[in-house]
């Protein structure tokens, strides 16, 4: 059964690289103007600009550029950007930044999430509606919004972490983490709130199952038979939630990374977009599908490997 779901997913894998480059390709090639005219200067010639336009391919119908990326992409000749930087070159010195910043935001959601979760697992409490208000409050709010916020508190009136910027691990552990801390708290509360309400609900619903009654019969204490009994069963929801965050930060990480002003895919995907170059564009949206589809399918086996009924079904 398991094998069975893997190879299917993995045979999924092509057709969503496939439909996502298709409609970013789409919507960049049709859009208004390319990238000449970010490129060549404003007084360039009509005879420069078909030039430009020739030598770039973007004179070409659509199915042959698209064709074209497609060849290249999968035999790993990716050209280059409309800058003329190597594509490869490019997004690889980039992706350790957004893949940091990413699992730096998975561990602080847990590590923000769990304790929220276990005090707040009593229902009609203050703690209870406490933790609700939180979940609510972090959920609606915009994540540039949260980021700006913690700039002020922690860059602007503390000073104890920078504005904006990168520092690469191999400047040292501290420097690198003080680097990231604040885009991976931004989107660490912004996640945690789905955490804490589903969660929450599941360690609700173990404590009420007959196995954590008898427990509390026999004179267990309600945050033991929580931490013994309850989050077990617990666990695969929790590891799917985890999986579905990872997806989302590998994604959604473009506003952060402006915010921030960090080095990442995120912000070299909207600056692609800003300047036409569909070439780009479509090669990192083809490696954030591959990442987002890897993360989502790790999730699902783990999950299924912690729950025993699953692996029955």
């Amino acid at each position: 059964m398991l094998m069975r779901m893997i190879a299917k997913r993995i045979l999924t894998l092509p057709l969503t690289m496939l439909i996502v480059s298709l409609l970013v390709f789409s919507c960049i090639s049709f859009s208004s103007g390319d990238s000449s005219s970010f490129i060549l200067s404003e007084d360039a010639t009509d005879a420069e600009i078909s030039a430009y336009r020739e030598r770039a391919g973007l004179d070409r119908p659509f199915s042959e550029q698209y064709a074209d990326f497609l060849k290249s992409f999968f035999i790993g000749d990716w050209g280059y950007s409309s800058g003329g930087a190597e594509i490869r070159s490019l997004v690889l010195s980039r992706l350790p930044v957004t893949l940091s910043v990413s699992f730096f935001s998975l561990f602080l959601s847990v590590l923000i999430a769990l304790p929220i979760s276990y005090l707040t697992m009593k229902r009609k409490t203050i703690r209870s509606s406490a933790g609700t208000g939180y979940a609510v409050l972090v959920s609606s709010s915009p994540v540039f919004l949260l980021s700006i916020f913690l700039i002020l508190i922690f860059s602007v009136m503390l000073r104890i972490f920078p504005v904006a910027g990168y520092v690469p691990l191999s400047r040292g552990i501290f420097l690198h983490l003080g680097s990231i801390f604040l885009p991976s708290l931004s989107l660490a509360l912004l996640h945690s709130s789905l955490l804490v309400l589903m969660f929450r609900n599941a360690l609700r619903e173990n404590m009420e199952k007959p196995f954590s009654i008898s427990a509390h019969l026999q004179g267990m204490k309600r945050w033991k038979i929580a931490v013994r009994n309850a989050t077990k069963p617990s666990l695969p929801i929790l590891v799917m939630l985890l999986g579905e965050s990872a997806a989302a930060f590998l994604g959604g990480s473009a506003a952060v990374e402006t915010v921030f002003a960090l080095p990442g895919i995120g912000s070299l995907l909207v600056s692609s977009a800003l300047s036409r170059d569909s070439l780009l564009a479509g090669t990192i949206m083809l490696i954030v599908a591959l990442l987002v589809s890897l993360s989502s399918l790790a999730a699902e086996i783990i999950s299924i490997l912690l729950d025993p009924r699953n692996r029955r079904r």
